[in-house]
């Protein structure tokens, strides 16, 4: 059993998890281009969206094809958008973080529980990258994705043994009413809608996996994170106006004047801030907690 121990610690095992983590990025990029069309994630294999060729299993190795063919299809030469390598890179990057915090360097817990924290944690960071992407392509969090993960992650998360059955509902259930208090709020207010309701739900999938404990510092992180990196942003799209496309759908811009770009009227996804916030909270968030006097004694 020793043995199997040091292993689990291992540079390699470590190694290991970061390619885990590629591969899966690889499919969770399959996710991101078809889910928001209503495809199937599974068939048909992957091919090149310009001349619809399979792309061969040679050329379908995680971030080493990408970088081999300089991010062009071999048959037609047709370039691969960034985020192909990016997915892949930021999926072994989190696989290799999490395997050394909760396996790796987590040695008071048995290690079947490591493990399990380790699946756990991988799979939901995995969820938000894959809604986080897709809320930046669309402004939309499907369902099909934060329906189910609800209740997957609220059973998968006894494994982890980190959180009450309690602290989970709560978390469930208080994720979903606060964004939809906000929703509600912004909207008799301003008569407009500001935050989806599918935020709602992706913070009650959070909670769902995290508990309640989770929330506030998710909500602040993901806040002052999107402040921090939106108004710049914003401020900068306003000094540099794009002119409206030709011809102009109806409730857009005329041809050739520039659309409206005040800070109040511009949408801007909130799922990818609170997915960032959520991480956060992961590899410091309970550290944190407990240096403010809100973590376990």
């Amino acid at each position: 059993m020793e043995g199997a121990s040091d292993l689990l610690v291992s540079p390699a095992a470590i190694a290991l998890a970061a390619a885990w983590g590629a591969i899966w990025g690889s499919f969770f990029n399959v996710c991101i281009a078809r889910i928001p069309l209503g495809q199937s994630v599974v068939r048909p294999a992957s091919r090149c969206m310009a001349c619809g060729k399979a792309v061969r299993a040679a050329d379908n190795i995680p971030i080493v094809s990408y970088v081999w063919l300089r991010g062009r299809c071999r048959s037609c030469g047709a370039r691969f958008s960034p985020r192909y390598a990016l997915v892949e890179a930021l999926m072994a990057a989190l696989s290799a973080l999490l395997y050394w915090k909760f396996v790796a360097s987590d040695l008071d817990a048995a290690a079947a529980v490591r493990l399990a924290r380790f699946a756990l944690y991988f799979a939901f960071t995995g969820a938000l990258v894959v809604l986080s992407f897709i809320d930046l392509d669309t402004q939309l969090l499907p369902d099909v994705i934060t329906l189910p993960a609800i209740p997957i992650f609220f059973l998968a998360a006894a494994g982890a043994h980190e959180t009450s059955w309690a602290e989970r509902a709560i978390g469930l259930a208080a994720g979903y009413l606060f964004v939809r208090l906000v929703a509600d709020a912004y909207y008799y207010i301003l008569k407009r809608e500001g935050m989806g309701l599918g935020d709602g739900k992706l913070l009650a999938m959070m909670g769902a996996a995290l508990g309640w404990k989770a929330l506030p510092f998710i909500i602040f992180a993901g806040s002052f994170l999107g402040a921090a990196i939106s108004i710049p942003l914003l401020l900068w799209a306003r000094r540099h106006p794009r002119k409206a496309p030709a011809p102009a759908p109806e409730g857009e811009a005329p041809e050739g004047e520039e659309a409206d770009t005040s800070l109040g009227r511009v949408q801007v996804p909130f799922g990818p801030f609170l997915s960032l916030g959520a991480v956060l909270y992961l590899f410091v968030g309970q550290a944190a907690l407990a240096a403010l006097g809100g973590g376990a004694e």
